[in-house]
């Protein structure tokens, strides 16, 4: 099963948890007083952004890390094709300076 996730629809509980988030900061915004539970939701949700990005970042860095290690073995991949033909060539030119 795939592990990608359709960016043009959250996911509905971060969705709702954003929706929330907007609704506390426009009430902090117009300085209205959040009661201790709101206080609290808000406290939770920016915690619950900030844990998310954090493994977004994670994730992003060894994405980035795994591109990196294919990209050399790529690159080798390369330079030892180029160096058989290399081979070849010398062993077909070695083939036709030995043939009478």
């Amino acid at each position: 099963m795939s592990r990608r996730r359709n960016r043009a629809k959250p996911r509905p509980l971060r969705a709702a948890r954003r929706e929330s988030l907007f609704v506390l900061l426009a009430r902090v915004q117009r300085g209205a007083p959040l009661t201790a539970a709101e206080a609290g939701l808000l406290r939770a949700h920016v915690e619950a952004e900030i844990a998310e990005g954090d493994q977004a970042r994670r994730s992003a860095a060894g994405q980035a890390a795994a591109v990196r290690r294919e990209q050399q073995r790529t690159a080798a991949a390369e330079a030892a094709i180029t160096e058989a033909e290399q081979d070849r060539e010398r062993a077909l030119a070695a083939l036709r300076a030995a043939r009478p």
